[in-house]
């Protein structure tokens, strides 16, 4: 449904985007992470029309979103911050969109704000943030666009809300949405997405949320039998997560040609228990030594 090639960007002299390729099928939900500047609101402007690339396009069902600006009714962006709604109520707002998006539900909008607990009839510049967060959610959902593209959905908002907004967002995934979702909420992102889209140096890294560092990375708890290997421990193939006294919880490259877990064997451990490898383990291995990309 959505073919991203080869896009590049630069903001400011900057390269933010660099040769980005990734594909979504229709009712699959990704999610996108990266550290922070790393180009992930950049990328979802551009791949909503609201930014040009400097090079590559996006195709939305085998149309350029960006040559072809009708495409652009069948997907949606939601900010983390709604200031284009600003000095519009809730009402008015999905006035606006219901001219936009041909599928828009004002039913389906006025349901989920009183979900919410939001008023329809207040400006939403008084909203809070969470409230505006919560809002943006409910009127991008209502679009019944084919594909929503969200930054943030749950930044700022309290537990409880954050709650309602994932089961929202699930449900809509249910319902057929295909969805992109920008967040650091790496568990919820885990149990709900197909994919992963993991941003570093401008470009993107595709993984399937199921098993997601098969074979990239294996982690381990260990317990030396005498000192531990600080050389060892301080190689590029091994980061160490966690140490409590002589029990240690690993992560090692577990790519073809690498010689730690060999070498760790040679050591002769008193244990060496291997543990599930999550979401959270493969950004600290792919990304937990880069500094902020600005």
């Amino acid at each position: 449904m959505l073919a991203v090639r080869h896009l590049s960007k630069k903001i400011d002299g900057k390269a933010v985007l660099a040769d980005v390729s990734f594909e979504l099928g229709e009712g699959r939900v990704a999610g996108l992470i990266g550290r922070n500047g790393a180009g992930k609101t950049t990328l979802l402007k551009v791949m909503s029309g609201i930014l040009d690339p400097d090079g590559g396009e996006v195709l939305f069902e085998g149309r350029s979103i960006h040559w072809e600006p009708e495409v652009k009714r069948e997907l949606v962006f939601i900010p983390d911050t709604p200031e284009a709604w600003y000095g519009y109520t809730g009402w008015g707002a999905a006035y606006m969109f219901g001219q936009i998006y041909p599928r828009f539900n004002p039913v389906y909008f006025r349901d989920t704000m009183n979900r919410f607990g939001l008023p329809l009839d207040r400006n939403i510049r008084q909203f809070s943030k969470g409230m505006r967060m919560m809002f943006s959610t409910a009127l991008g959902l209502s679009t019944r666009a084919k594909l929503v593209l969200l930054d943030e959905p749950t930044n700022g908002i309290d537990p409880i809300a954050k709650k309602q907004v994932l089961t929202l967002l699930m449900e809509a995934a249910a319902d057929g949405m295909s969805l992109i979702i920008s967040s650091h909420l790496l568990e919820e992102l885990e149990r709900m997405t197909d994919a992963i889209l993991l941003m570093r140096s401008g470009g993107v890294e595709t993984h399937a949320s199921e098993g997601v560092a098969d074979g990239i990375v294996t982690k381990l708890q260990v317990v030396f039998a005498g000192e531990a290997p600080e050389a060892w421990l301080r190689s590029p193939d091994v980061r160490v997560l966690d140490h409590i006294g002589r029990v240690y919880t690993l992560l090692l490259n577990a790519a073809p040609g690498s010689a730690a877990a060999g070498e760790l064997v040679a050591m002769q451990p008193m244990l060496m228990e291997p543990l599930p490898v999550r979401l959270e383990d493969l950004y600290v291995w792919k990304l937990g030594g880069e500094p902020h990309e600005g």
